[in-house]
């Protein structure tokens, strides 16, 4: 099922999009519905600055992951084993992502944050080399190799255990605007502290329980 933006940040993001994926585990079967939202206020000067692809440089992501069969099922509670899932729930998010031309990095961060209601998840936060339309800047918008331009942005993947499973979200934020291009740098208005905050809001109020029970 499709896992909603909490109240705190949804009236300035929209949703754009969904895809299904399924990996193969050594004792289960992982299918991921992952969800994509846009921003609002941003939405045309993100649609300018890459208009193909599926994942804005400045979006919102919801994944449900259905576990099959279910981990009570081969012995394990989804908390106990929240150590050996999230390497694997941010493996699929880096796949989601490569998968739309989006180049992830190195790793920045990576530990246990705690919600307000006691729940304790994995982060993770990912350098990004997100991609531009050749006509995002004034030079073309391709480097000296031909190859496309780029703007530096960073990925924000948490999991936390609801139940028998698992709940995924995060984002990507622009760290940087293309280089001459300054209506569009004003367009896209770079703020990568409210973004975060954005971040940490859908964080501290996604439903676990709903996500879980349906």
């Amino acid at each position: 099922m499709t896992i909603d933006l909490p109240p705190a940040v949804a009236d300035d993001w929209r949703r754009l999009g969904s895809r299904t994926d399924e990996r193969s585990l050594s004792l289960a079967t992982v299918t991921a519905e992952t969800t994509v939202f846009e921003h609002r206020p941003t939405a045309d000067a993100l649609e300018r600055l890459r208009a193909d692809g599926d994942i804005p440089a400045r979006s919102l992501f919801t994944v449900d992951l259905d576990i099959s069969p279910s981990l009570s099922t081969i012995g394990l509670s989804s908390a106990d084993a929240l150590e050996m899932a999230a390497p694997k729930a941010r493996e699929q998010f880096v796949d989601t992502v490569e998968d739309d031309g989006i180049e992830v990095g190195a790793e920045r961060a990576n530990e246990y944050i705690d919600r307000p209601d006691g729940s304790v998840g994995h982060l993770s936060v990912l350098e990004v080399a997100y991609p531009t339309d050749s006509g995002a800047a004034a030079d073309g918008g391709e480097g000296p190799d031909g190859e496309p331009e780029t703007i530096d942005a960073e990925a924000h993947v948490a999991v936390w255990p609801a139940a028998d499973t698992y709940v995924m979200a995060g984002g990507i934020l622009p760290l940087e605007a293309p280089d001459d291009a300054d209506l569009l740098a004003a367009a896209l208005d770079v703020d990568p502290a409210r973004d975060r905050e954005a971040i940490v809001d859908v964080f501290r109020g996604l439903e676990l329980e709903d996500a879980a029970d349906d």
